[in-house]
């Protein structure tokens, strides 16, 4: 809650240098990540930050318990007869009156209901996800560091898991299930993302855990994405069902290589862009091609970094993000290796700890 209540005013503070009167924060998707980490509650149409006083979140009838037992702000019922419609602007116009001049948004993330209603008020809108969300969220705070820590020894149960039940002539979605109830077991609020690949399907770079038999020397590609108290760890090994081939062993073991030459070369202060550059060179020089994906994300919410070619984003205190190259060759079979690297105030720590290599 303290940290939330920071978090709020630090926006306030950039909207009085932007002349904003109100800020709205829509739910929905992944804009829930904001909706709790700003309000409390993961649930909710929008969180109302005004200029002077306090937020309000509003939500439909049916999230009104919830959000009421979860939230540290204010939460207000849109009226059951405009639940149909989810409408939940006149309820915002009474909270923030119709005298305003500038609104805070997430371009796009208005209705045409909402646009028109903002038209009616006369009321300009800015754009607050660069100048204000992005370096708010762009890293975790120290105080956060511990749930990431959290979700990352789940996703590792999970992966532990895996390597524990796969086998030549197992079902792939019977090796999903017992990862996902292995991850609620330790602690997971939601399983997220759960990908098990066999065969030529793990040279997919994504899919799903759609019931296809494990047969013996296949790929068996498994990404992982955990979630609890609002924080996430996205973690992928590729396991060999049986001995595996010569080849398949070459392949893991260039895409371990990837994955090592660029956690030597992480320091606080880098450019994201330089990591993505060594990590694919590797891999050229081990004779394979470069990955169609960017070589990671970051996590739990966060803005930043992008780790693609030329990224400009510096590595800063608490910035969390996936370190994921990978060689895919279809027809034959794919290899992801994905850790969670946390930039700390003097170096990194890798919060992943699964061996990468499975034989």
């Amino acid at each position: 809650m303290a940290l939330s209540k920071k978090r709020v005013e630090r926006i306030k503070d950039e909207m009085r240098e932007l002349k904003i009167d109100v800020s709205l924060i829509l739910g929905g998707g992944m804009s829930n990540t904001l909706l709790e980490r700003l309000s409390g509650s993961r649930s909710g149409s929008v969180l109302v930050i005004p200029i002077e006083g306090d937020p309000s979140l509003i939500v439909m009838p049916i999230d009104f318990t919830y959000s009421s037992d979860n939230a540290w702000v204010r939460v207000v019922e849109v009226p059951p007869e405009a639940q149909s419609k989810r409408d939940w602007t006149p309820v915002a116009e009474e909270i923030i009156g119709v005298k305003i001049n500038k609104i805070g948004v997430i371009a796009g993330s208005l209705n045409n209901i909402q646009e028109n209603w903002i038209k009616k008020l006369n009321a300009e809108t800015i754009d607050i996800q660069q100048p204000i969300l992005e370096p708010l969220f762009s890293a975790l705070d120290p105080v956060e560091w511990i749930y990431q820590k959290q979700i990352t020894n789940v996703v590792d149960i999970g992966e532990k898991t895996a390597f524990e039940t796969i086998k030549p002539g197992i079902y792939t979605n019977e090796v999903a299930a017992e990862i996902a109830a292995a991850e609620l077991k330790a602690g997971a609020s939601g399983v997220g993302y759960l990908q098990v690949s066999t065969g030529q399907r793990s040279a997919y770079s994504h899919d799903s855990a759609e019931k296809v038999k494990i047969k013996k020397g296949d790929h068996v590609l498994v990404d992982l994405c955990p979630t609890a108290n609002g924080y996430g760890s996205d973690e992928t090994r590729t396991y060999l069902a049986g001995k595996g081939s010569e080849k398949s062993k070459k392949m893991i073991n260039a895409v371990n290589r990837s994955v090592e030459a660029v956690l030597s070369a992480i320091q606080p202060g880098m450019k994201a862009g330089e990591l993505d550059e060594i990590s694919r060179n590797v891999l050229k020089d081990e004779g394979f091609p470069s990955y169609p994906h960017t070589l990671g994300h970051p996590l739990s919410g966060c803005s930043r970094p992008a780790l693609r070619p030329n990224s400009k984003h510096i590595l800063e205190t608490g910035s969390i993000f996936t370190v994921e190259p990978g060689i895919y060759t279809l027809g034959y079979g794919g290899v992801r290796i994905e850790e969670n690297v946390l930039i700390t105030k003097d170096g990194f720590e890798v919060l992943t700890a699964r061996p990468r290599i499975p034989f």
